[in-house]
C-alpha cells in the first residue's frame, strides 16, 4: 500500500523572514522532509516586493527547481478596510487574525485585482504558483471563482482542500506552529492533536510559520511531529497530492 502523503508547508516567506525560513528549510532538510510547499507573500507590507530581493527569490528558485511546490499567500498579508463576509469568519479574523486577514476585506474585483499583481510578481521573478492560501486562512465570498479564472488548481483552507480544477473540496485538517504569543500557541497545540487524530484517511498536513521558530519550544515540538510522521508517510505538495487522488 501507497504510504500516505505528508504535506508540510512553511507560510509568510518574506523578506522580514527570510533567516528564519532558511532555518526551518535546515531542519526540514536534515529529517528529510523535502519536498515541502512554500507560502509566499510576494510584496510584504513595508519591505517592497519579491522582485527587489534577489537573494530570497534565488532562494525559492532553488525550492522550486527540486520539486518544492509555490503557494501564493495573499499579497501584502496585511488587511485594509472593514472585514466582509461570514460573521463567524469576521470573528475569527478579529480574534486571531489582527491585521493579517487580507483577502477577508475584498470584494471579487478587489480580490482579483490582487491575484493578478501577486502572479506578476512571481512570474517577474520565475515563479508560478498553482495554489493560493489567504492569510489567516480567511476570505470573503468569491475567491474560489477568482482564482478558477486566473488559473488556479487549488485554493487551501485550515481544514480542507478545494480542488478548484476538479470542483471537489477534499476532508484535510491541519496543525503545527503558529508563531504567535504563548496562549495561541497552547490552543494550537491542542488543535494540532486534535487535527492529527481527525486527518485519518486524508493527507497529513502539517504547517511551520517562521516567526521565532528557532527560538519556541513549540516550533521544535512541530518538527518532532514532522519526524515522527515520516515514518509511514511521504513527503508530498499538494499539486502532488490532487494529481494523485484524481
Amino acid at each position: 500500500m501507497d504510504a500516505r502523503p505528508l504535506i508540510v508547508s512553511i507560510h509568510d516567506v518574506a523578506p522580514s523572514t527570510l533567516a528564519e525560513v532558511r532555518w526551518l528549510l535546515d531542519r526540514l532538510d536534515a529529517i528529510g522532509a523535502r519536498p515541502r510547499v512554500l507560502k509566499v507573500i510576494p510584496d510584504e507590507a513595508g519591505r517592497g516586493d519579491l522582485r527587489h530581493q534577489p537573494e530570497l527569490a534565488a532562494l525559492l528558485r532553488a525550492e522550486a527547481a527540486t520539486g518544492s511546490e509555490i503557494v501564493l499567500h495573499g499579497l501584502t498579508h496585511r488587511r485594509r478596510g472593514r472585514l466582509l463576509g461570514p460573521w463567524p469568519d469576521r470573528l475569527r479574523g478579529r480574534l486571531f487574525a489582527a491585521g493579517a486577514a487580507e483577502f477577508l476585506a475584498l470584494d471579487p474585483a478587489a480580490m482579483a485585482e490582487r491575484v493578478e499583481r501577486g502572479q506578476a510578481i512571481l512570474a517577474a521573478t520565475g515563479l508560478t504558483a498553482r495554489g493560493f492560501c489567504a492569510p489567516g486562512w480567511l476570505a470573503a465570498p468569491g475567491l474560489a471563482g477568482v482564482l478558477r479564472r486566473h488559473g488556479f488548481r487549488h485554493l487551501l483552507w485550515r481544514t480542507s482542500i478545494e480542488d478548484l480544477e476538479r470542483r471537489r473540496r477534499l476532508r484535510a485538517p491541519s496543525g503545527g506552529y503558529m508563531g504567535s504569543g504563548p496562549a495561541q500557541e497552547q490552543l494550537e497545540a491542542i488543535g494540532s492533536a486534535l487535527a492529527a487524530a481527525a486527518a485519518r484517511g486524508s493527507p497529513r498536513r502539517i504547517f511551520l510559520h517562521p516567526q521565532g521558530a528557532p527560538s519556541s519550544s513549540r516550533c521544535r515540538a512541530a518538527l518532532r511531529s514532522v519526524e515522527a510522521a515520516l515514518a509511514d508517510a511521504r513527503p508530498s505538495t499538494y499539486l502532488e497530492f490532487l494529481d494523485a487522488s484524481a
